[in-house]
């Protein structure tokens, strides 16, 4: 069965908005939780929330129109915060793949030694 209720960019993009939110803000949550094993860590997963969450803010027409911001303006900054939050993301893999790396090798270069 198909919908005859025709679908707006607008409402697309409140989604998409709303759904960055969200999941910003459950990212800063997790951070928050992983603070407290991992400061630096912790600090790294909300940095990348807090990305997301602006990404999504900056999406919003209410948002950009209150803060006088023009819809290119509001599109590049959106873009530009979900650029940051995927490169911080993607950091944050590689290095700590490569801290496991390392850790299980001398750990595994110890058992050796024994």
């Amino acid at each position: 069965m198909t919908s005859n209720i025709p679908h707006t960019s607008g409402e697309s993009n409140s989604l998409v908005a709303a759904l960055s939110i969200l999941i910003g803000i459950l990212v800063v949550g997790y951070g928050l939780l992983v603070a407290s094993a991992s400061p630096l860590g912790g600090a790294w997963i909300a940095a990348i929330g807090i990305a997301l969450l602006l990404s999504g803010l900056f999406a919003i027409d209410a948002v950009g129109d209150r803060l006088g911001l023009a819809p290119n303006r509001r599109r590049r900054l959106s873009l530009g915060c979900a650029g940051l939050a995927a490169l911080l993301a993607v950091a944050f893999v590689v290095i700590n793949g490569a801290t496991f790396e390392t850790e299980e090798l001398e750990s595994a270069a110890s058992a050796l030694r024994r």
